[in-house]
């Protein structure tokens, strides 16, 4: 979850639109505060992260990764794999797990952890790669093992776990296609419904009143915790995770329907290929031809409702 710099803010737009050929933030898109970990480090506060900036180590047998930025080499997991669908998330959550039996046997654990499981951006239906159902339940089960350690252990009073998408540019929602995923996953998770905006920079914005650090950039400055989230006593009731029915080695047809336009997907990075052949590929691998692919929805701005 980096700080998103003024670059960023200006070039998306022209970026997502396919006005600019490929992508060339790197240094440029340096913000000048540094990354939410950066600013947790200068805090003295214990960090690890699994996979976010990471990359192999060549040669490495068995294989190793190491961090593209040389600061975080000491705080991030070299056994934990970067962005790669060739490699299930559930050996993310085996690094994760093993990593994490260790905290609880020493009795502390990292204030801040940043971890990615990238296989919900799925391979499409290219041949030889598995389906997006075994994909996506092979990503829902890597995260409900996680919680479910979490939950189970000494750690539960005082953790929480907030999961969101890169972002939603892909698959529009049924609603608006602005709209993603957030979730907060807490012992002092409050019952019940809560209307209001949320934002990434709000969830920055709860982590930083968390951890007692200060904002990185205007952004999380003016964004609102999501204090209404929390109760004040716990309910440390362990989770137990519902084991997907979907077959996690489920494989692609050689000769599926969307095979030949699953090979144009630019699969080596995220978010790197066409999102409406993706968006389409999805529908018909999931949906097939019973329902008509139903493209973007905008809701209208007069119904768009904000409340403090």
């Amino acid at each position: 979850m980096p700080c998103v710099t003024d670059y960023t803010e200006k070039t998306t737009p022209a970026t997502y639109s396919d006005r600019r050929p490929g992508r060339d933030e790197k240094d440029v898109d340096e913000p000048a505060t540094g990354y939410l970990w950066d600013l947790a480090v200068r805090k003295g506060k214990s960090v690890r992260i699994y996979g976010e900036l990471a990359e192999p180590i060549e040669g490495s047998n068995p294989p190793r990764y190491h961090s593209s930025k040389p600061a975080l080499t000491k705080i991030t997991a070299d056994e934990y794999p970067p962005f790669d669908m060739a490699i299930k998330d559930q050996l993310r959550a085996d690094v994760w797990l093993k990593e994490f039996h260790g905290f609880v046997e020493s009795g502390k654990m990292p204030a801040l952890e940043v971890l990615h499981l990238p296989c919900d951006h799925t391979s499409g239906g290219r041949p030889g790669n598995r389906t997006p159902r075994a994909m996506m339940a092979d990503n829902d089960l890597a995260l409900a093992r996680i919680v479910e350690a979490i939950s189970k252990s000494p750690f539960w009073k005082n953790t929480v776990v907030f999961v969101l998408e890169d972002d939603a540019q892909a698959g529009p929602d049924h609603v608006d296609s602005h709209r993603s995923v957030m979730l907060a996953i807490s012992a002092y998770n409050r019952p019940g419904m809560l209307h209001r905006f949320v934002n990434t920079t709000d969830v920055m914005a709860t982590i930083e009143e968390i951890l007692g650090l200060e904002p990185l950039s205007q952004f999380d400055n003016y964004g609102r915790p999501l204090r209404e989230l929390f109760q004040k006593d716990a309910q440390l009731t362990p989770y137990e995770p519902i084991v997907p029915q979907a077959a996690l080695d489920e494989m692609n047809p050689e000769n599926g329907p969307t095979a030949k336009q699953s090979m144009l997907l630019d699969l080596d990075s995220p978010d790197a290929s066409d999102d409406d052949l993706f968006n389409r590929i999805l529908w018909q691998a999931i949906k097939g031809d019973a329902l008509p692919y139903p493209g973007p929805r905008q809701m209208p701005v007069r119904e768009i409702v904000v409340s403090r």
